[in-house]
Formats: C-alpha cells, sequence, structure tokens
C-alpha cells in the first residue's frame, strides 16, 4: 500500500480530532494531521472574519496538505478538520463525525465562540453540510455518532490499512434537522 487518505470532518465542536485520534492509535503506522495546525504552522490565512475566525487560504492549505501527505509513504492518514470538504484533496474515505445539536453548541459555548457563529454551525451539523460537500470527493462517505457506528467503521478502516479485502459497513444518513426544531422551539437561544 501507497498510502491510505482517510477525511474526518464535521461541525466545529462533533468530536472530529478525538475521533481521529482514537482510529490512528488502533492502526499501526498512521498519522494524524490536523488541518487547523497545519494553517497555523505555514500562517495559511489573509484574516479574520467578524466573529474571529481566520479566513483561510484555500488552495495554499490544499498544497501544504499535499506536500505533508506525500511525506507519508505507506502509512494511514487521517486529514481532520472541519474544512476538509473545501480542499481538492482525493480521499479514499470521508468520515463525517455527527453530534447532537445540544452537545455542539454546549461545546461552542465553552470554547466562547459568539452566538451567531453557533447559530451557524448549528444550520451546517442539522443541514450535514460537511456530508453532503465532502461524498463527492471520495469513494466512500460515512456517518458517524454512535460508538457501534465507530467501532464498525474502525475495524474497516484497519482492514483497508492493511490491504485486507472486507465488506463495507453499512451507510447511514443521520437526520439532525428535528433537534434543530426542538431547539428552536425550546427557546431559541441562538436565533435560528
Amino acid at each position: 500500500m501507497d498510502r491510505l487518505i482517510v477525511a474526518i470532518t464535521g461541525t466545529p465542536g462533533a468530536g472530529k480530532s478525538t475521533l481521529a485520534k482514537e482510529f490512528a492509535k488502533g492502526i499501526p503506522n498512521s498519522k494524524v494531521i490536523e488541518i487547523n495546525d497545519i494553517v497555523n504552522k505555514y500562517k495559511l490565512y489573509s484574516g479574520k472574519d467578524r466573529f474571529g475566525t481566520k479566513i483561510v487560504k484555500l488552495g495554499a492549505l490544499t498544497a501544504a496538505l499535499k506536500r505533508e501527505i506525500r511525506k507519508s509513504i505507506g502509512m494511514t492518514v487521517f486529514v481532520t478538520g472541519h474544512l476538509a470538504p473545501e480542499l481538492r484533496l482525493h480521499y479514499a474515505v470521508a468520515i463525517v463525525k455527527r453530534s447532537g445539536l445540544e452537545t455542539i453548541a454546549r461545546r461552542m459555548e465553552e470554547r466562547r465562540y459568539p452566538r451567531e457563529k453557533i447559530r451557524d454551525n448549528l444550520i451546517a451539523e442539522a443541514t450535514d453540510y460537511c456530508g453532503g460537500k465532502i461524498s463527492g470527493m471520495c469513494r466512500e462517505t460515512y456517518e458517524v455518532e454512535s460508538a457501534s457506528d465507530i467501532r464498525k467503521l474502525k475495524r474497516y478502516i484497519a482492514a483497508l490499512a492493511e490491504g485486507r479485502s472486507v465488506k463495507r459497513p453499512r451507510r447511514r444518513e443521520i437526520n439532525k434537522l428535528n433537534d434543530l426544531l426542538k431547539m428552536v422551539k425550546k427557546g431559541n437561544l441562538y436565533g435560528l
């Protein structure tokens, strides 16, 4: 195997980094490349938006990530971040980490995100922005939320990394629109 490139994406606060570390820990000769770390390491942004979020230079980021991935011959590489669907990389598999909207809101509040930014990310999670965007960029896309889904996919990725032929896991569509409606009815704290 030359290298296996797996994207792990999802809304901020969904648990992407934790998931990537868990996958890499169980797969020998693997590594995690955090997209945000590359942005910061090479200063691949042109400024900040009104929320204080970095405005990333996507072309330069794609080039930097390709250089990092090229260094990983024979490895399984987990490219992790919410920007994975925006980059022109060829992933073998994409994993979209999904989480409950209440969990995402709480995590973003803990990180001191502004109310409007939390709202935008809750809408992105409810409408599966990351999953919809990345699904056309790779051979296989899986949405995961439950521990059971994660275990099955972890075994599958490990088999791919070892070059073993294995049956693909069942794909699951996770719908969060009802959760969004519940949040609106509950008090609409985020201006949904």
